[in-house]
């Protein structure tokens, strides 16, 4: 615990809020501005509608976005002889533990803050069927998930490399890869780990071309999908750990 608050006291000047912030007006603007395209009968399927596309903008926005949060946690111990002051009191593998503790409660905190604010947009938009919380919640999860893999990734780069522009470049290459996998089959999203956003949504879409009519409908990530996403995450936290505790300084 001593460790994990002094990653918040590190911090506290790092302006994560702002970045949290940015990420969530971005999610905000881009979706506000899609429903004011939308016809009565579209808003019919609002729930669905809305989880299909915070599926989207997560996988443009959130690889960018891990990218730089863990950059900005993890590129003040490359100052000065920070990590060799810090491993004289303690071990590169509980300060890699410390840094993923902290990464963990700021993404929690910002897909619960996500989730309540469109939550509160639907209500306010008055969708039909009432609010689907069991689903929001579920939502929140799998977003958040996905999101811890990806920060595992981007702490290992943040922390092994110190010029930073490796890991933001990364997460930069992670949100075009994430949007545009959703546009190929389920093989090549499962090899893709930012598209595991798309790959793990809750909603699909059907488009009839003949009427031009988009219907909406639930579903339940598939358990091989949960299995790929575990094995990915792992992955990552064992190879960045494993370099982090190898790295000379």
């Amino acid at each position: 615990m001593k460790l994990l608050r002094l990653e918040f006291y590190k911090c506290r000047r790092r302006r994560i809020t702002l970045i949290c912030a940015g990420i969530l007006a971005a999610q905000l603007l881009w979706f506000g501005a899609y429903l004011t395209r939308q016809d009565p009968e579209d808003l019919a399927q609002g729930w669905m509608l809305m989880l299909y596309n915070l599926a989207l903008v997560d996988a443009i926005l959130l690889p960018v976005g891990t990218a730089a949060v863990a950059s900005r946690n993890c590129e003040i111990e490359h100052k000065g002889a920070a990590l060799k002051l810090l491993e004289t009191a303690i071990t590169p593998g509980r300060l890699y533990g410390a840094k993923l503790a902290w990464g963990a409660l700021v993404l929690l905190a910002l897909v619960a803050v996500r989730t309540i604010l469109f939550t509160a947009l639907g209500v306010w938009m008055d969708f039909p069927g009432g609010v689907p919380w069991g689903r929001m919640g579920v939502f929140t999860l799998i977003s958040w998930a996905v999101s811890m893999m990806l920060y595992a990734l981007q702490q290992g780069l943040s922390l092994r490399f110190a010029n930073q522009a490796v890991a933001l470049v990364c997460g930069i290459f992670g949100s075009f890869v994430g949007l545009m996998s959703m546009l190929f089959p389920v093989w090549v999203q499962r090899c893709a780990p930012w598209g595991y956003y798309g790959l793990l949504s809750l909603t699909r879409m059907n488009w009839d071309e003949a009427t031009r009519i988009t219907d909406f409908y639930w579903r339940w990530p598939e358990p091989v999908d949960v299995v790929l996403l575990c094995l990915w995450a792992a992955v990552f936290l064992t190879v960045g750990r494993t370099l982090f505790v190898r790295k000379e300084v």
